[in-house]
Protein backbone atom coordinates (compact mmCIF):
# COMPACT_ATOMS: atom_id res chain seq x y z
CA UNK A 1 0.00 0.00 0.00
CA UNK A 2 1.06 3.57 -0.83
CA UNK A 3 -0.23 4.96 2.67
CA UNK A 4 2.99 5.37 5.65
CA UNK A 5 1.63 3.27 8.41
CA UNK A 6 3.11 4.28 11.81
CA UNK A 7 3.23 0.67 14.01
CA UNK A 8 2.72 0.56 18.10
CA UNK A 9 3.57 -2.53 19.75
CA UNK A 10 2.58 -4.00 22.82
CA UNK A 11 3.97 -4.82 25.79
CA UNK A 12 7.28 -6.83 25.18
CA UNK A 13 6.72 -6.76 21.40
CA UNK A 14 8.77 -5.45 19.07
CA UNK A 15 8.87 -5.09 15.17
CA UNK A 16 8.82 -8.70 15.07
CA UNK A 17 5.52 -8.68 15.86
CA UNK A 18 4.37 -7.53 12.44
CA UNK A 19 6.35 -9.79 10.28
CA UNK A 20 3.82 -11.77 9.00
CA UNK A 21 1.43 -9.16 7.67
CA UNK A 22 3.10 -8.48 4.05
CA UNK A 23 3.24 -4.36 4.49
CA UNK A 24 5.65 -2.63 2.94
CA UNK A 25 5.80 1.17 3.96
CA UNK A 26 5.23 1.11 7.69
CA UNK A 27 7.29 2.49 10.40
CA UNK A 28 7.31 0.00 13.90
CA UNK A 29 7.89 2.59 16.74
CA UNK A 30 9.05 0.90 20.02
CA UNK A 31 6.85 1.83 23.36
CA UNK A 32 8.77 4.64 24.86
CA UNK A 33 11.07 4.00 27.60
CA UNK A 34 9.35 5.76 29.85
CA UNK A 35 8.38 5.82 33.61
CA UNK A 36 4.75 6.77 32.79
CA UNK A 37 1.82 6.65 30.25
CA UNK A 38 2.17 10.43 30.06
CA UNK A 39 5.57 10.50 29.05
CA UNK A 40 5.34 7.81 26.67
CA UNK A 41 2.61 9.49 24.65
CA UNK A 42 4.72 12.93 24.42
CA UNK A 43 7.62 10.69 23.52
CA UNK A 44 5.85 9.70 20.68
CA UNK A 45 4.72 13.09 19.76
CA UNK A 46 8.39 14.06 19.16
CA UNK A 47 8.21 10.90 16.63
CA UNK A 48 5.43 11.59 15.32
CA UNK A 49 5.51 15.77 15.02
CA UNK A 50 8.38 14.94 12.16
CA UNK A 51 5.57 13.64 9.70
CA UNK A 52 4.88 15.58 7.04
CA UNK A 53 1.27 14.33 6.87
CA UNK A 54 -1.33 13.38 9.38
CA UNK A 55 -0.23 9.81 10.35
CA UNK A 56 -2.10 6.69 10.26
CA UNK A 57 -1.75 4.40 13.36
CA UNK A 58 -1.83 1.04 14.02
CA UNK A 59 -1.61 -0.01 17.88
CA UNK A 60 -1.69 -3.42 19.08
CA UNK A 61 -2.57 -4.41 22.64
CA UNK A 62 -0.63 -1.86 25.32
CA UNK A 63 0.64 -0.02 21.85
CA UNK A 64 -3.59 0.12 20.75
CA UNK A 65 -3.96 1.70 24.00
CA UNK A 66 -1.34 4.46 23.67
CA UNK A 67 -2.51 4.84 19.81
CA UNK A 68 -5.89 5.98 21.24
CA UNK A 69 -4.67 8.35 24.43
CA UNK A 70 -2.71 9.98 21.52
CA UNK A 71 -5.74 10.23 19.63
CA UNK A 72 -7.92 12.00 22.47
CA UNK A 73 -4.48 14.73 22.59
CA UNK A 74 -3.28 15.24 19.37
CA UNK A 75 -6.25 14.24 16.81
CA UNK A 76 -5.22 17.23 14.67
CA UNK A 77 -2.09 14.90 13.65
CA UNK A 78 -3.82 11.87 13.34
CA UNK A 79 -5.71 10.65 10.17
CA UNK A 80 -7.04 7.27 10.97
CA UNK A 81 -6.25 4.48 13.80
CA UNK A 82 -6.79 0.71 13.45
CA UNK A 83 -6.57 -1.35 17.35
CA UNK A 84 -5.97 -4.68 17.32
CA UNK A 85 -6.69 -6.62 20.84
CA UNK A 86 -6.98 -3.78 22.99
CA UNK A 87 -9.05 -2.00 25.62
CA UNK A 88 -9.86 1.76 26.53
CA UNK A 89 -9.95 0.62 30.35
CA UNK A 90 -7.99 1.88 33.06
CA UNK A 91 -6.78 -0.88 35.18
CA UNK A 92 -8.57 -2.33 38.03
CA UNK A 93 -7.19 -2.86 41.25
CA UNK A 94 -7.33 -6.41 41.00
CA UNK A 95 -5.46 -6.47 38.05
CA UNK A 96 -2.73 -3.94 39.36
CA UNK A 97 -2.12 -6.06 42.17
CA UNK A 98 -1.85 -9.12 40.06
CA UNK A 99 1.03 -7.35 38.06
CA UNK A 100 2.83 -6.06 40.97
CA UNK A 101 2.84 -9.64 42.34
CA UNK A 102 3.79 -10.84 39.03
CA UNK A 103 6.77 -8.50 39.20
CA UNK A 104 7.35 -9.49 42.83
CA UNK A 105 7.47 -13.19 42.06
CA UNK A 106 9.98 -12.80 39.01
CA UNK A 107 12.79 -10.62 41.40
CA UNK A 108 12.22 -14.08 44.11
CA UNK A 109 12.44 -16.69 41.54
CA UNK A 110 14.99 -14.81 39.29
CA UNK A 111 12.50 -15.56 36.72
CA UNK A 112 14.70 -13.93 33.32
CA UNK A 113 12.01 -15.37 30.02
CA UNK A 114 8.84 -15.96 29.44
CA UNK A 115 7.05 -19.43 30.05
CA UNK A 116 5.14 -21.86 27.51
CA UNK A 117 1.88 -21.44 29.57
CA UNK A 118 2.27 -17.84 29.42
CA UNK A 119 2.71 -17.61 25.87
CA UNK A 120 -0.12 -20.15 25.88
CA UNK A 121 -3.08 -17.81 27.41
CA UNK A 122 -2.26 -15.75 24.75
CA UNK A 123 -2.60 -17.89 21.70
CA UNK A 124 -5.80 -19.60 20.18
CA UNK A 125 -3.32 -21.98 18.99
CA UNK A 126 -1.46 -23.91 22.02
CA UNK A 127 0.26 -26.14 19.93
CA UNK A 128 2.01 -23.61 17.45
CA UNK A 129 5.73 -23.76 18.31
CA UNK A 130 6.83 -21.14 15.61
CA UNK A 131 4.52 -18.14 17.79
CA UNK A 132 5.73 -19.63 21.13
CA UNK A 133 9.16 -19.06 19.88
CA UNK A 134 8.86 -15.78 18.03
CA UNK A 135 6.56 -14.44 21.21
CA UNK A 136 9.71 -15.71 23.61
CA UNK A 137 12.07 -14.37 20.99
CA UNK A 138 10.33 -10.88 21.30
CA UNK A 139 10.65 -11.17 25.18
CA UNK A 140 14.31 -12.36 25.48
CA UNK A 141 15.43 -9.08 22.84
CA UNK A 142 13.63 -6.55 24.80
CA UNK A 143 14.81 -8.12 28.20
CA UNK A 144 13.08 -8.54 31.62
CA UNK A 145 14.04 -4.90 33.10
CA UNK A 146 12.26 -3.53 29.98
CA UNK A 147 9.24 -5.76 31.41
CA UNK A 148 9.53 -4.91 34.20
CA UNK A 149 9.84 -1.15 33.40
CA UNK A 150 6.60 -1.60 31.17
CA UNK A 151 4.50 -3.00 33.50
CA UNK A 152 5.19 -0.34 35.93
CA UNK A 153 4.88 2.77 33.60
CA UNK A 154 1.45 1.39 32.62
CA UNK A 155 -0.30 0.59 35.85
CA UNK A 156 -2.16 3.82 35.78
CA UNK A 157 -3.57 4.87 33.15
CA UNK A 158 -7.11 6.56 32.02
CA UNK A 159 -10.21 5.52 31.35
CA UNK A 160 -10.24 7.40 27.34
CA UNK A 161 -14.11 6.36 26.80
CA UNK A 162 -15.65 10.22 27.72
CA UNK A 163 -12.66 11.31 25.25
CA UNK A 164 -12.96 9.51 22.43
CA UNK A 165 -16.87 10.13 22.44
CA UNK A 166 -15.80 13.28 20.66
CA UNK A 167 -13.01 12.30 18.65
CA UNK A 168 -13.92 12.32 14.79
CA UNK A 169 -11.22 10.76 13.62
CA UNK A 170 -11.82 6.97 12.36
CA UNK A 171 -10.92 4.26 14.43
CA UNK A 172 -11.67 0.55 13.68
CA UNK A 173 -11.22 -2.18 16.71
CA UNK A 174 -10.28 -5.28 15.84
CA UNK A 175 -10.57 -7.98 18.39
CA UNK A 176 -11.39 -11.61 19.32
CA UNK A 177 -14.58 -12.32 21.26
CA UNK A 178 -12.89 -14.70 23.40
CA UNK A 179 -9.63 -12.81 24.37
CA UNK A 180 -9.99 -12.70 28.34
CA UNK A 181 -7.20 -10.02 28.37
CA UNK A 182 -9.75 -7.80 26.44
CA UNK A 183 -13.09 -6.24 28.25
CA UNK A 184 -15.46 -4.91 24.64
CA UNK A 185 -18.41 -3.54 26.90
CA UNK A 186 -17.09 -0.25 26.35
CA UNK A 187 -15.93 -0.60 22.98
CA UNK A 188 -19.02 -1.77 22.22
CA UNK A 189 -20.83 1.48 23.67
CA UNK A 190 -18.29 3.79 21.67
CA UNK A 191 -19.35 1.98 18.78
CA UNK A 192 -22.39 3.15 19.24
CA UNK A 193 -22.47 6.45 20.75
CA UNK A 194 -19.77 7.63 17.90
CA UNK A 195 -20.37 7.13 14.09
CA UNK A 196 -16.64 7.05 13.31
CA UNK A 197 -15.61 3.57 15.09
CA UNK A 198 -16.27 0.66 14.56
CA UNK A 199 -15.58 -2.93 15.67
CA UNK A 200 -14.95 -6.08 13.85
CA UNK A 201 -14.73 -9.79 16.01
CA UNK A 202 -12.76 -12.72 15.69
CA UNK A 203 -14.99 -15.60 16.95
CA UNK A 204 -11.60 -16.67 19.11
CA UNK A 205 -9.69 -16.46 21.63
CA UNK A 206 -6.40 -15.19 20.43
CA UNK A 207 -4.84 -12.24 21.83
CA UNK A 208 -1.95 -12.69 19.35
CA UNK A 209 -4.47 -11.30 16.08
CA UNK A 210 -1.46 -10.43 14.18
CA UNK A 211 0.46 -13.64 14.43
CA UNK A 212 -2.34 -16.16 14.62
CA UNK A 213 -4.60 -14.14 11.94
CA UNK A 214 -2.27 -12.01 9.98
CA UNK A 215 -3.94 -12.41 6.45
CA UNK A 216 -6.77 -11.38 8.10
CA UNK A 217 -5.66 -8.44 9.53
CA UNK A 218 -3.57 -7.44 6.78
CA UNK A 219 -7.12 -7.63 4.54
CA UNK A 220 -8.72 -4.99 6.84
CA UNK A 221 -5.66 -3.08 7.42
CA UNK A 222 -6.01 -2.11 3.11
CA UNK A 223 -9.35 -1.50 3.60
CA UNK A 224 -9.23 0.43 6.59
CA UNK A 225 -6.51 3.45 5.22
Amino acid sequence: MNKKLLMIPGLMCNEKLWSKIELNNYKSLPIPKEDSIEKMIKSLDKTISKEEKKVNIIGFSLGGYLSLNYLTKYPNKVNKVLVVSSSINNLSSKEILLRQNNLKRMDTHKIRTLSNKAICQLLEDKNDTENISLIKEMFDDLGVDTYKQQLLATLERENLFNMLKEVSNEVLFIASNNDSLVDLTNIKKLCNTNKNFDLKLLDSSSHMIPLEYDYFLYKEILNFF
